[in-house]
């Protein structure tokens, strides 16, 4: 029995101390946020070659129809789309739907809370929906994100009725705001 009791105290002793261990380990690998692996001895190791580095979100769904506008850029900055239709209305993050039937559905990187490098902004107006005429599509420099300089290129796609068009161009804090003129003709029959 004798026998017995000291097996299992030398047993406890030893998971206890690989309990203590681990903890201590483990306790430090959170120190150190990534990919990484802690030895026998202690020491970390860098498995960041091995890891999958986390993937950007995907595009969200984006509205279409007559008339789609889609801004995209590859920064954090908050870069904003506006668009005014025929009648003088704009649609923007400040008013995000008006009586003509646009529509912001998604606008990136707003206010610099959960940026992503791979920005999209879209606006549109539904099949059937789009009044005929002159429109302004504006693409401005709202906010710096992360004390980021220079120009920030963007593009521009222009949907209307089936007819696409790219135009690409640069911002910065010289020129913060750029226009652009977009025409929706009669429908023909």
């Amino acid at each position: 029995m004798l026998k017995l009791w000291r097996l299992s105290v030398a047993i406890i002793g030893s998971v206890s101390l690989s309990l203590l261990a681990y903890w201590q380990l483990s306790a430090s690998s959170q120190e150190h946020p990534g990919c990484f692996m802690v030895d026998k001895g202690g020491e970390l190791i860098d498995l960041s070659l091995l890891c999958p580095s986390p993937a950007e979100p995907e595009e969200p769904t984006l509205g279409t129809g007559d008339v789609q506008v889609t801004l995209r850029w590859s920064s954090t900055d908050d870069l904003d789309l506006a668009v005014k239709d025929p009648s003088g209305e704009i649609v923007s993050y400040q008013q995000s739907e008006i009586a003509s039937g646009g529509e912001l559905d998604v606008d990136s990187n707003a206010g610099c809370g959960q940026t992503t490098t791979n920005p999209v902004e879209n606006v549109f107006w539904p099949t059937g929906g789009a009044p005929t005429g002159e429109y302004e599509v504006e693409v401005n420099l709202f906010q710096r994100c992360n004390n980021s300089s220079g120009p920030i290129e963007y593009t521009v796609t222009l949907l209307v009725k089936g007819n696409s068009e790219t135009k690409t161009g640069t911002v910065d804090d010289n020129n913060p705001t750029v226009t652009i003129p977009l025409s929706v003709p009669e429908a023909t029959e």
